[in-house]
């Protein structure tokens, strides 16, 4: 079952390791003990808190609809869309959840934690709560520029896919004209045969007309004698 790891545990070293992560790197580490602070009674309501995850735990799973993005802290986690791993995600810092978040959408993958596992949560449904505009504003622009890397990410994808499948298309027309021309030779080639057999044919059939021919005559010359 997954477990928030209470409020004791967020120490120093928790923090130092938090103040690397992108998008919260911008944060001093008093803004991020406040964006992780509140009464004791109010943790589990918090905008941001770190989870623990159990070996086999689902952290997300596809076709749900919350809120909630994702740094790791420690573990490792698989992304599984459609029953199938697609990768996995173990480097402290890495996010996960928000491109979800960010569009509105249901959640587009599964994400477990393959052993124990430590990620750092936050809602971004009440972050605008924080009585801090300078940390919403930090977070809420960071992600934006997390959207706009991964924007860019995939058109360049697409752009090389695309170059990728040009070259294919490019190879293929080459390959295709080798191969007519190829097929154009065999064409005059078989012709060409079939023109020799034609003429053989008629060849054979003029001997076996003489041989026919001087069958009759020897035949004849038989009979005159």
């Amino acid at each position: 079952m997954v477990k928030t790891i209470k409020k004791n545990l967020i120490n120093d070293t928790t923090i130092e390791l938090l103040s690397k992560f992108e998008i919260l790197k911008d944060l001093t580490k008093d803004e991020l003990k406040k964006l992780l602070s509140g009464r004791e009674i109010d943790y589990e309501i918090n905008i941001a808190k770190l989870i623990r995850y159990e070996p086999g735990e689902v952290v997300i799973r596809e076709g749900d609809f919350d809120s909630w993005t994702f740094w790791i802290v420690k573990g490792i986690y698989k992304v599984i869309i459609g029953g199938s791993v697609i990768t996995t995600l173990s480097t402290p810092g890495d996010i996960f959840g928000e491109m979800s978040v960010l569009e509105g959408l249901p959640r587009t993958a599964s994400v477990l934690s393959v052993g124990e596992g430590i990620c750092l949560g936050i809602d971004m449904s009440v972050l605008g709560n924080i009585d801090d505009d300078y940390i919403t504003n930090v977070i809420n622009l960071g992600f934006k520029q997390k959207k706009l890397e991964r924007i860019n990410t995939t058109r360049t994808q697409l752009i090389k896919e695309k170059q990728d499948l040009d070259i294919k298309y490019s190879n293929m027309l080459k390959l295709d004209r080798i191969l007519r021309k190829k097929e154009a030779a065999f064409n005059i080639k078989e012709a060409e045969i079939e023109q020799r057999e034609a003429e053989l044919q008629k060849r054979e059939a003029e001997l076996q007309r003489r041989e026919s021919e001087l069958a009759k005559r020897e035949a004849q010359a038989g009979i005159e004698q």
